[in-house]
């Protein structure tokens, strides 16, 4: 067959696209953790939870057994604050001691307020030996400008670590800021209301607090004979209405009135015949259109996502039948949204795969990666940001200090995991910058902090998905 000349130079070009959108992820696959990681530096002990900023200049890692000061000997509670741009240690922010004993002494996660002025940093607990509002959780409050603590408010709960802060609600003029924070240990739901806060020279806080949400359950732990709750990952429908707390003993998905600040239905447990395992609940992060929300299951190894939008209105119609309705486990197989992999649609993304170069478990699939926080890129919403604790055995709190963890990118578009990097020992703590340029992720046992490069992972990545595109 004879070919034109122009023939062939439309060959050549399109030879050129299809190599070049191949070229560019098998290239990435070539890489391993050590092109991405720009810095690793130390933490105080145990960074659980980190937030960046409003502004995006400082990183706010919550750590939960604090920091030896140099003057005194003595171990203080902390929270470290790290300048994104040095990638340095800027201050420590030092607040009141909470519980002494099996490693809980102080600080567990961070967030900021929906109108950027205040750092929120919860205390899990306290004893009688606690500096202020003795036996129970603490949310210290920052000066987000500033970075001074500006009030204590007490959390009467215990356990206290994830939070979450409410959206504006519809035709609510007052801009009402209402904040949830999950007890891990007393099973319920502390409300604060930080509307009206001020700086003002006082430090209590208490007017802040305005009672606790009791959380039940019809359903057991399936491992024990307990019936302990355990919330953990909190987040609500983008119109405030709609509280959404995942109950990591049970599995089951607790809603709550968020105007009226009760439980209202609970959705049943995921069904081991529908996702092909076993599953509880983690973590949760919604989309910026509030249509899709992303599950992390530590029991289970997997991530799933759940159309949000259809939750909503299934909630919204039951509001009508009353208070404490239990949604069966089939409403999962309406919610999940599957994933499109080698194998087919699955209602969970099974994240068991380890990179090439991890000391542990290099290129090969590990059943106790126990994924854990989650993270959306906060640009476009199309990567998810796994960390995984990893453990030797199924019991998550026999911890290994020498087994390292792992952070997995997935591009929600492909369903496909972009990257996995190894990260500290026990990776928990994980966040991104506003620009999508860095990951940052805290080894949770190994005390270190790491910063990866993202701009360099999406730009090779990307290539590729460019030349992919049809022209």
């Amino acid at each position: 067959m004879i070919i034109s000349i122009r023939q062939f130079f439309v060959f050549l070009i399109l030879f050129s696209e299809f190599h070049n959108s191949y070229a560019n992820e098998l290239e990435l696959k070539k890489y391993s953790t050590k092109d991405f990681l720009i810095k690793s530096i130390e933490t105080g002990c145990m960074p659980k939870g980190m937030k960046v900023d409003p502004v995006g200049n400082f990183l706010y890692v919550a750590e939960m057994c604090g920091k030896i000061d140099p003057s005194t000997k003595k171990r203080v509670p902390s929270v470290s604050v790290f300048d994104l741009d040095k990638k340095t240690l800027s201050k420590t922010i030092i607040t009141p001691i909470g519980e002494k004993h099996n490693g809980i002494y102080a600080n567990t996660e961070v967030a900021f307020s929906i109108d950027k002025l205040w750092g929120l940093i919860t205390r899990s607990e306290g004893d009688e030996q606690s500096e202020i509002f003795k036996n129970f959780g603490l949310l210290t409050v920052v000066n987000s400008d500033t970075q001074k603590i500006v009030k204590y408010i007490p959390l009467n709960g215990s356990g206290s670590k994830i939070i979450a802060a409410r959206p504006f609600l519809n035709n609510d003029f007052n801009f009402q800021q209402i904040i949830y924070v999950a007890n891990y240990f007393s099973d319920n739901i502390s409300i604060i209301d930080i509307t009206q806060l001020k700086e003002n020279g006082n430090l209590d806080g208490s007017n802040h607090y305005l009672g606790l949400i009791k959380l039940h359950t019809n359903f057991g732990n399936p491992r024990s004979k307990n019936y302990l709750i355990a919330p953990r990952g909190i987040a609500f429908s983008k119109d405030g209405k709609f509280a959404f707390i995942l109950a990591s003993e049970t599995g089951s998905l607790i809603i709550v009135d968020a105007v009226k600040h009760q439980q209202i239905a609970e959705l049943a447990p995921i069904n081991p015949l529908t996702a092909g395992r076993e599953l509880n609940l983690r973590h949760i992060v919604i989309s910026k259109n509030g249509e899709t929300a992303y599950l992390s299951h530590m029991r289970g190894n997997a991530i799933s996502r759940i159309n949000l939008r259809l939750l909503n209105q299934k909630i919204s119609q039951l509001q009508k039948l009353g208070l404490n309705i239990t949604l069966p486990a089939s409403l999962w197989d309406e919610l999940l949204i599957p994933f499109k992999t080698s194998l087919g649609l699955k209602k969970v993304l099974v994240l068991e795969d380890y990179p090439k170069d991890h000391p542990n478990f290099p290129g090969k699939k590990w059943p106790y990666s126990h994924p854990n926080t989650i993270v959306l890129d906060p640009i476009k919403n199309r990567y998810l940001f796994v960390s995984h604790r990893t453990t030797t055995n199924s019991d998550d709190s026999k911890i290994n200090p020498k087994i390292m963890g792992k952070i997995d990118i997935i591009d929600l578009v492909k369903d496909t995991i972009v990257i996995s990097l190894t990260g500290g020992a026990q990776p928990t703590a994980l966040d991104v910058t506003y620009d999508s340029n860095l990951l940052m992720s805290a080894g949770l046992i190994n005390d270190r902090l790491y910063f990866y490069d993202f701009k360099k992972i999406l730009t090779l990545y990307e290539a590729g998905l460019d030349a992919d595109t049809p022209r």
